[in-house]
């Protein structure tokens, strides 16, 4: 069965799948040494995409710590200036309040003086009047209010001194949080920068891959079809040595031949103006082990076709290899028994017996 072997059958979806995976180098210090074109080649350079490819997700993802660190430092920088405004708009407001409290005090000590120098000129008079009380009633009021005054001068002074200590330990934490800033700036660059760089060998791999890949296509391409001009020639040969030899052509009957033959009977539906390629013994073991020489046979899973049961990947991949791309779609058991032969015997030179791993010709 072309597709026996569950390994092989996903295999073979050629350019398409190798170019839709591409993906990027895991350190910045790969080598890429030339090389002819081949199947280790290209498992190189895929290794080296894959290790690349989870490379350049590690540095994103620390490129998302770096930038969430930053803002982080970033918003702790912005708290300290907006905590570091507000105590210095208070101890603008408490210097303020200091100055008024002085103010007052210097006012309530003239006041006193002046009190207590009247009183001193007129003591006799103040005790014969009887405004004695009075007299020492505003001496200690005025002592009073210039006590709570200064009490009150000392407590903002005291609450500025607090102040100011906080503001200065702000300040060393503002300053710590800056440098923290730097540095969360200086390695989120540096993350970054390194992030290039993998984005630029991953451009490397991923166009020798590329080229690699496409290199391999049309070398396999070109074995493919002279594989098949060979087998075509052999049956040509083959029809002119029959045709000499026989005075009268005798029309083969309708319904499938098995082995190598230079028949175009078609399969269901099946139309070509193609030579039927000649079989080696091996495909001519494969067409009776596989299908019992029916060219219209379908597994019962629906999943293999033909005469060699293709299923529809490998068929469509060995279209492309054999330079049919018309029949890229084409259900394997509708297309004409040169056609099924054709692509027989490009994938055979393109694998092998490795697609039909299992079966009897095979062992």
């Amino acid at each position: 069965m072309a597709e026996l072997n569950a390994g092989t059958r996903s295999r073979r979806l050629i350019p398409t799948a190798i170019l839709s995976t591409l993906v990027a180098l895991t350190t910045l210090t790969v080598v890429l040494v030339p090389r002819p074109v081949g199947a280790d080649q290209i498992t190189d350079l895929k290794t080296q995409a894959a290790a690349l490819s989870q490379k350049l997700i590690e540095q994103q993802l620390q490129i998302d710590g770096y930038r969430q660190q930053y803002s982080v430092a970033s918003e702790r920088v912005a708290t300290d200036d907006r905590t570091i405004t507000q105590i210095g708009q208070q101890i603008g407001h408490d210097e303020q309040q200091i100055d008024a409290k002085a103010l007052q005090v210097r006012h309530q000590a003239i006041k006193s003086y002046m009190d207590a120098g009247t009183q001193a000129s007129s003591s006799d008079a103040a005790l014969f009047t009887g405004s004695g009380d009075a007299a020492q009633a505003a001496s200690e009021y005025a002592t009073i209010a210039v006590g709570n005054i200064t009490t009150a001068l000392d407590e903002l002074r005291t609450a500025q001194r607090a102040l100011q200590l906080h503001q200065a330990t702000l300040q060393s934490q503002l300053a710590q949080d800056r440098s923290d800033q730097v540095l969360q700036a200086t390695d989120l660059g540096n993350a970054t920068s390194s992030e290039q760089q993998i984005q630029s060998v991953q451009a490397q791999v991923t166009g020798q891959l590329a080229e690699a890949v496409a290199q391999q296509t049309a070398a396999q391409q070109a074995a493919a079809s002279a594989a098949v001009a060979a087998a075509r020639q052999a049956a040509a040969r083959s029809t002119g040595k029959r045709a000499s030899s026989a005075p009268i052509s005798t029309p083969a009957p309708s319904g499938t031949t098995q082995g190598s033959t230079t028949s175009t009977t078609q399969a269901p539906g099946g139309t070509s103006n193609a030579v039927d390629p000649a079989l080696n013994s091996f495909l001519q073991c494969v067409v009776q082990a596989e299908s019992g020489g029916d060219y219209g046979a379908v597994s019962p899973n629906g999943l293999y076709m033909g005469a060699f049961q293709f299923s529809q990947p490998t068929w469509n991949s060995a279209a492309q290899a054999a330079g049919r791309p018309d029949l890229v779609g084409v259900p394997p058991n509708l297309a004409s028994k040169a056609d099924q032969d054709t692509l027989a015997v490009a994938l055979y030179a393109l694998d092998g017996r490795q697609p039909w791993l299992g079966d009897r010709c095979s062992t």
